[in-house]
């Protein structure tokens, strides 16, 4: 459709019955020349001009009717993981998201016609059953392609939205499976715990050629999963301390005291060469600090004063109890060692000791509870290791040697169960990835940042979205971090973070956007509102008439104009209708994409899948 012309498919098939009059026509020619005795050359003639008439309305006829066939309802495509090694070879440099069209002003001048009329009149019947409207991908005549955007583009980071049901899971599988193929390091943060994502990551895991490269981790199947401690990678001690402390829901002084107690446990442990997970920083908060402050003072005094035990020994001779022995500790340390070479990160733990003990009970209050969550029970050992532990074969892990060895970590959260724990660990895994993020960053060359991505995707990334993430958005870039979070509304964003300023900062990091089916109308408004407006034309009929106080004089006008009208792209609303696993991604760039997800499948033959995959990762290496 040129600028100049006006084409509206929304009508009767008048090209159609054009075409049936002049069969209609030469089917009456034949019938009176072999009734009758008449030259047969005039009937020839006839017969011939009206066939062409005919014939030159065949091709509209045929467009109209196509137009309407394209609203019908399709079927999920399914896609085996076989095929989907395929696609990849066919476009290596392609991020494969599903296959479709780009939607142009062309396709919003079919919907803005359409809309003004009643669809139901129009669309072919639907099958019982079936979710959205199908005429909205079917309104254009383009063939469906493959589409997605460049891999390396993915480090511009992919914001998925769509409501319960629409397909985010299903899209997760086809990007993450690619992702491992491509010999990625991956780490899938699932709160739902879904079995056929993880299924689906351990048997592209395979495809790949090395099984051994999927590590699962399930708070709900303490046997079969990995050990792994989320306060294994850390710079500073005040980092450890600040990630711990941001689990807890208070505010203020309660979170910034809670902060500085777990600091200067921290300290004083490291001073003990004492390597601190959760269970070790529960254990000193609330069993008793004086242990911790005689082990720590002793460490650090013999490093000082050559005397240092026979000075310790003398001033405990007299302690019947650990708490005597610790303030008895620290009098020498404050006589003796002070003097020489004082340190104010062992001046912590000392003061917290002395701290008034019931004050100091109500200061930490909110962060105990949560510390007794990811501690007790089977959820000791899984989240804090021991390494020497004899009696326990299960593996151990941590984010950085997932990282290092481009393995895939699967960490199902179990939040339908137990929604805080889950929250928990999920918010504490993001700041021990932000954690080796930061390592990378700092220590490792551009070039092999780029060789080495790291993939994140975060389903219902509301539940466990923290400060972290937005600095892993904000600059992850830098160290070869892709992240991809997924979510259904964008005041999920806002509820957990507590302001909308603060979800936008989310969502303002995240160049790509997928969005499904979308129920909320302030979300659809956002998405809307990133794809610039057009223009669309329409007629505008009129008509009038006027007398002059002659009764004669007395005129007429009708009229027809071809207008304009600025109107959305892709109306909002249409969000809401959008069928299970149809999407429109608006890429970096500006570039608007209208798709369907393939379910991905077993391979149909693993043997040559795995052969094709070898490809892949020979390429990758």
């Amino acid at each position: 459709m040129s600028e100049w012309t006006y084409e509206m498919p929304w009508r009767p098939n008048f090209e159609a019955i054009e075409i049936a009059g002049w069969v209609l026509g030469m089917a009456g020619t034949c019938a009176v020349h072999f009734s009758t005795n008449l030259p047969a050359q005039p009937f020839y003639l006839s017969l011939g001009v009206m066939g062409g008439f005919a014939l030159r309305r065949v091709p509209a006829a045929l467009h109209l009717y196509r137009v309407r066939q394209g609203l019908r309802a399709k079927t999920a495509t399914l896609m085996g993981q076989d095929e989907l090694i395929e696609q990849m070879l066919a476009d290596r440099e392609k991020m494969y998201i599903g296959v479709g069209f780009k939607w142009t002003q062309r396709e919003g001048q079919q919907v803005f016609e359409l809309l003004k009329r009643d669809i139901t009149k129009l669309m072919p019947p639907v099958p019982e059953g079936f979710m959205g409207s199908p005429w909205i991908h079917g309104i254009s005549l383009q063939p469906d392609k493959p589409i997605g955007y460049k891999h390396t583009l993915a480090s511009l980071h992919t914001l998925i939205v769509g409501t319960t049901g629409s397909g985010k899971t299903r899209l997760f599988d086809l990007l993450i499976s690619q992702a491992i193929l491509r010999g990625e390091s991956v780490v899938i943060l699932d709160p739902k715990g879904d079995k056929e994502m993880s299924e689906n990551a351990r048997r592209a895991c395979e495809l790949a050629g090395d099984v051994s490269r999927y590590k699962h981790f399930h708070p709900a199947f303490p046997d079969s999963c990995v050990r792994i401690s989320p306060t294994q990678n850390f710079g500073r001690a005040t980092e450890l301390a600040s990630r711990i402390a941001a689990l807890t829901d208070g505010e203020g002084p309660f979170q910034a005291f809670a902060q500085m107690a777990v600091n200067n446990v921290i300290q004083a442990m490291l001073f003990c060469d004492i390597f601190p997970t959760l269970v070790q920083i529960r254990r000193a908060l609330e069993g008793g600090l004086a242990p911790l402050v005689i082990e720590a003072i002793t460490a650090y005094g013999k490093s000082v004063h050559p005397a240092f035990d026979a000075l310790a020994t003398a001033a405990t001779r007299q302690a019947r109890t650990e708490e005597l022995k610790a303030k008895a500790m620290i009098s020498v340390y404050r006589t003796e060692i002070v003097p020489l070479k004082p340190n104010s990160d062992l001046e912590g733990i000392l003061s917290m000791f002395e701290h008034d003990r019931d004050h100091f009970g109500k200061m930490i209050a909110t962060l105990l509870p949560i510390l007794n969550m990811l501690t007790a029970g089977h959820m000791g050992p899984i989240l804090s290791p021991i390494e020497n532990d004899s009696g326990d074969t299960r593996e151990i892990t941590d984010s950085k040697t997932i990282i290092e060895n481009n393995q895939v970590l699967y960490l199902g959260l179990d939040s339908l169960s137990d929604s805080m724990v889950g929250s928990a660990i999920g918010s504490i895994f993001l700041a021990d990835l932000a954690a080796v993020a930061g390592q990378r960053y700092n220590l490792e060359s551009s070039e092999n940042l780029k060789r080495r991505p790291v993939n994140i995707f975060c389903d219902e990334a509301a539940e466990i979205v923290n400060d972290q993430l937005v600095q892993l958005l904000n600059k992850g870039r830098g160290a070869g971090m892709r992240i991809y979070v997924a979510t259904q509304t964008i005041a999920d964003f806002e509820a957990r973070m507590g302001s909308p300023a603060k979800a936008r900062q989310v969502l303002g990091n995240t160049n790509h956007v997928i969005a499904l089916r979308i129920t909320d109308q302030d979300t659809q408004k956002y998405i809307a509102e990133k794809i610039p407006p057009t223009y669309y034309k329409y007629v505008m009929r009129t008509q009038g008439n006027s007398t002059k106080d002659d009764p004669h004089m007395h005129s007429l006008n009708v009229g027809e104009r071809l207008m304009d009208e600025e109107g959305e792209l892709f109306p909002a609303q249409l969000f809401g209708q959008l069928p299970d696993l149809e999407f429109l991604a608006i890429l970096a760039g500006g570039q608007v994409e209208k798709g369907r997800i393939p379910v991905l499948t077993k391979p149909k033959k693993f043997d040559k899948a795995v052969a094709r995959a070898r490809l892949l990762a020979e390429e990758a290496a």
